[in-house]
């Protein structure tokens, strides 16, 4: 069971070198991951982006890319379509944003999906290491659906469950979160949660369990002392392994809540039928992007292994 995002290094460290395509790393913090991804033997990179820029970032890091392979590409959706594609074929075991938009890459993923047959939902799974926690725990979706009816809450709950099942958590905890009202009937989002439940209790979710906790109130109640997280007292074996957020507002907010947490780091992804695609945030830094590299790689690892259930 991969427990923190310390377990992922050393996967990756051990399991690597994976081929990573990097879409646009055209940013000198994202140089500087894929120089350092390539360096601790997690990935062999293939760089798709505009010449001049990627030439002269490489420089300014000190990266030799003489002998990396590389893709010379101006059009951001070009370099989207042609990196997913490379991901869909088998080409690539990961796919990894650099500096172009997300949007891009979506609607890339998606197109892919829909050739293949999938009709996949495509979703942000938003990874927290807490710690003192023992296990990993997520916010999903926290990237592409705005506001997600049941049908697509429920794909969004199978592609973080298939996730944790790679990652060795054979039935993993999943808090619905919702607001409740006494008055005039249930809102949606709880109208949704009862449904999960029933859909969770009939396997129609894969391994999983749909708990009764709709809130924070109801994680984090009073008495379960095992750790500390913002001065609230949190249960080790009640804390969820994915939380499922009602829209995607909730969700982008909730998940960034890491900045002003310092016992919480974050790593997010997107896993599509063929594989795991890194999704950094232009504002992260190398380490950050790194870290996320290495998720990707040990994903790929366990996909690669057969782990999934």
């Amino acid at each position: 069971m991969i427990r923190s995002f310390a377990d992922m290094d050393r996967m990756a460290s051990d399991k690597g070198p994976k081929r990573l395509v990097v879409l646009a790393p055209e940013d000198e913090e994202f140089m500087m991951a894929v120089r350092e991804s390539a360096e601790k033997g997690y990935t062999r990179p293939v760089l798709i982006g505009d010449r001049e820029k990627m030439e002269r970032l490489a420089d300014q890091v000190h990266y030799d890319i003489s002998s990396t392979e590389k893709i010379y590409e101006k059009s951001r959706q070009a370099i989207a379509d042609l990196g997913i594609s490379m991901l869909f074929s088998g080409e690539v075991d990961i796919a990894g944003k650099g500096q172009i938009p997300t949007a891009y890459i979506y609607r890339a993923i998606i197109r892919e999906e829909s050739k293949a047959g999938k009709g996949k939902v495509v979703s942000v799974i938003s990874m927290w290491d807490i710690e003192g926690l023992e296990h990993l725990t997520c916010f999903t979706d926290t990237g592409v659906n705005i506001t997600p009816d049941y049908r697509a809450k429920a794909e969004i709950v199978r592609n973080a469950v298939f996730l944790f099942h790679l990652l060795g958590y054979p039935k993993p905890k999943i808090c619905v979160l919702s607001g409740k009202r006494d008055i005039n009937g249930d809102i949606p989002s709880y109208q949704d949660f009862l449904q999960l439940q029933k859909a969770a209790a009939s396997g129609e979710l894969g391994a999983c369990e749909v708990m009764g906790a709709t809130s924070f109130i109801d994680v984090f109640s009073p008495g379960k002392t095992s750790f500390v997280l913002a001065d609230t007292h949190i249960g080790r074996t009640e804390f969820p392994h994915i939380m499922l957020v009602p829209n995607l507002a909730t969700g982008n907010i909730l998940v960034k809540l890491d900045f002003a947490l310092k016992n919480v780091r974050r790593r997010s992804l997107v896993m599509s039928s063929r594989g795991p695609v890194i999704i950094p945030s232009r504002s992260d830094f190398r380490d950050s992007i790194l870290g996320e590299i290495a998720l990707g790689v040990t994903v790929a690892e366990q996909i690669k292994g057969g782990k999934a259930s």
